[in-house]
């Protein structure tokens, strides 16, 4: 399961960075697992990725050969680098090194949380996706069992897995993504944020927004190749 919500991540990380900046990704997430780290290193390493989102988005700027083109590509392809982060952030929730998980998510809620009181990048914002609703902690029904699969006995031992229910809506998630019963509680939340949005906002939803620029992107390459 792990595997294919990492091939799913990666396929996205592909489309906003590019192929050469995931492999790029790929190889300082295996240095870092390889060596001893410390939180400086860490720090580092996030920042590392955020400027590979940066040298994305300007590589989208400068490919735009005339203006109607360069309005399509915006259209197309911004992201939103709150967005992105909370998508590496699941990226990060499957590295093997529990400590290092931990450490990471850590570091990338700090740069979230800073993004958010600074207003995120200087992209326009009608194209960023829409905030997330919140939750009423009061409506929410929270159970904590114990984990199961690879992990060892740990896991198998520790009630670190979440089941996190919006009582009024029934909408439910489960997360054992690492072994840290707070990040897993972190992790269910925004998850659980997600489907909510859905519920309420429909196509004006993240989700729906997201496929909505989907089909809007298949159809716009598809009406190019045959312009060609």
């Amino acid at each position: 399961r792990n595997r294919l919500r990492q091939v799913e991540i990666l396929k996205e990380m592909h489309t906003i960075l590019g192929e050469m900046r995931v492999a790029t990704l790929k190889e300082m997430s295996s240095n870092l697992l390889r060596k001893e780290w410390d939180s400086e290193e860490v720090k580092d390493y996030v920042k590392r990725v955020l400027m590979l989102y940066f040298d994305a988005q300007k590589e989208r700027e400068d490919n735009g050969s005339d203006v109607a083109n360069a309005l399509d590509e915006e259209e197309e392809d911004t992201f939103d680098i709150i967005y992105v982060l909370n998508l590496f952030s699941d990226l990060v929730a499957l590295l093997p090194d529990e400590r290092l998980r931990g450490e990471v998510l850590l570091e990338v809620e700090s740069v979230i949380n800073r993004n958010q009181e600074t207003g995120g990048n200087s992209s326009d914002k009608t194209s960023q996706p829409s905030a997330l609703p919140e939750l009423n902690e009061d409506e929410l029904e929270e159970k904590f069992v114990k984990g199961s699969g690879a992990g060892g006995q740990k896991v198998n031992k520790t009630s670190n897995r979440v089941i996190l229910v919006h009582t009024p809506t029934g909408l439910r998630v489960e997360c054992q993504d690492t072994r840290s019963l707070q990040q897993n509680r972190k992790i269910a939340r925004k998850r659980l944020r997600l489907k909510f949005d859905a519920f309420i906002n429909g196509d004006t939803s993240r989700a729906g927004q997201k496929a909505t620029k989907a089909v809007t992107k298949k159809a716009k390459n598809k009406a190019r190749s045959k312009r060609r």
